[in-house]
């Protein structure tokens, strides 16, 4: 083998009064850019991190207005709308990514004639990786967990909501020991007992606050819905994860559009099967600015989600984990600031805790990126040059019809 050598090469100019400094090799095409000390994917970061938690706050606050106002009696038009809102923008997103494929195999092509080549496929249902059956399963999940989770908020506080969300991990884990057998440490199930303090914590403060001021807001049979609609989503995570995305090898737009499209029918077969459909139809016409509080919201939040998978993409999950901790804290701030809702001392100790699970997974993830690029570092480049030759070898000779 012969050695590669990089030559650096460093390049001073002035741009528009702003000195930069570019490094190249002489192997290596991308340009690196300092400006004011951060590089060029350090702005690109920060500008898809202040993205996901500016729409996401706008989803929080608009969707909190919803259902504070008489359009939370109308849960299974809202959860329509919202599926429906989600389907359209993963269909545009899935039609970029079929697109973009496509123009990168035809960049990459092998040099055949264009004619005896045949193009690649950009049709939405041929390029599908999922079935119908997979999605039909996920969307009865999907519409699940947002149906009840709404549904819910007809009696429970809307940062309670939030709380209760983030508890998603509690079935998650229980779901992910019982059918795919995965191990989990005793840091976790620590963790998980913190952020179960942190939601007791907080309705106990709801509850309190339901007696002490009029505008308190707490039912127990609010828990019972939230609590099916997080086992729900916890259901869905775990079918998601591990059938579409590992096996099926589908994209997260794939997922999402088909998933949503289901789920917005099933919706409109429950309010023609309960009689609400021309109600909830009347109610639409009389209040305009619900199906405008829902486009934008659900839009918001859904290239919210997109922005933190591109940060994930950049900079790894540990980056995108303090995103969404931000995000979630911000969130529950401005729920009690904007809509004046009592703040009393269990809130307060419940937010402690939470902020505590918080810290505890972002430790977490840090603890296993460590781990990962430790195990990168471990492995020499000879081992897998090696183990490559031999796969490769082996492949040659299955394919002439020897015995690797």
């Amino acid at each position: 083998r012969i050695p590669s050598f990089k030559l650096p090469r460093t390049i001073t100019c002035v741009c528009s009064g702003v000195m930069c400094e570019s490094t190249q090799t002489a192997d290596d095409t991308k340009t690196t850019t300092k400006l004011l000390g951060l590089k060029q994917e350090d702005y690109e970061v920060l500008v898809l991190a202040a993205s996901a938690i500016g729409l996401s706050i706008l989803y929080n606050l608009l969707q909190e207005s919803m259902f504070t106002s008489d359009a939370k009696q109308y849960t299974a038009l809202i959860t329509m709308m919202t599926s429906l809102v989600y389907a359209v923008c993963a269909l545009f997103e899935f039609k970029h990514e079929l697109y973009a494929n496509a123009k990168a195999k035809a960049a990459h092509g092998d040099g055949e004639d264009d004619e005896t080549t045949p193009a690649p496929k950009t049709g939405i249902l041929e390029s599908m990786k999922g079935t119908a059956f997979d999605y039909a399963r996920l969307g009865t999940l999907t519409a699940a967990g947002m149906y009840f989770t709404n549904w819910s908020l007809q009696y429970l506080n809307y940062t309670l909501r939030v709380l209760f969300k983030a508890s998603k991990i509690l079935p998650t884990i229980a779901i992910a020991m019982l059918f795919y057998n995965k191990k989990f440490s005793l840091q976790e199930f620590i963790n998980i007992l913190v952020l179960v303090a942190s939601i007791v914590l907080f309705s106990y403060g709801d509850a309190v606050g339901k007696g002490n001021t009029g505008n308190g807001s707490f039912d127990v049979f609010g828990i019972v819905l939230i609590t099916v609609g997080v086992i729900a989503d916890a259901l869905t995570s775990n079918f998601e994860g591990e059938h579409l995305f590992k096996t099926r090898k589908a994209s997260h737009s794939e997922v999402m559009m088909a998933a949503s499209l289901f789920g917005s029918f099933y919706m409109l077969a429950i309010m023609a099967m309960t009689g609400k459909l021309m109600d909830s139809w009347n109610y639409l016409q009389e209040n305009p600015d619900l199906s405008m509080k829902v486009v934008v919201s659900c839009a918001a939040g859904y290239f919210s989600v997109t922005f933190i998978l591109k940060i994930i993409k950049r900079v790894g999950a540990v980056t995108a984990e303090i995103v969404k901790s931000v995000r979630r804290v911000v969130s529950i701030g401005l729920s009690f600031a904007v809509y004046h809702k009592p703040f009393l001392s269990w809130h307060l100790i419940g937010s402690l805790f939470f902020v505590l699970f918080i810290y505890n997974t972002f430790q977490a993830k840090v603890a296993k990126q460590k781990a990962k690029d430790a195990v990168k570092k471990a492995v020499p480049l000879e081992s897998v040059d090696l183990e490559i030759f031999n796969k490769g070898k082996s492949t040659l000779k299955s394919k002439n019809g020897m015995k690797p």
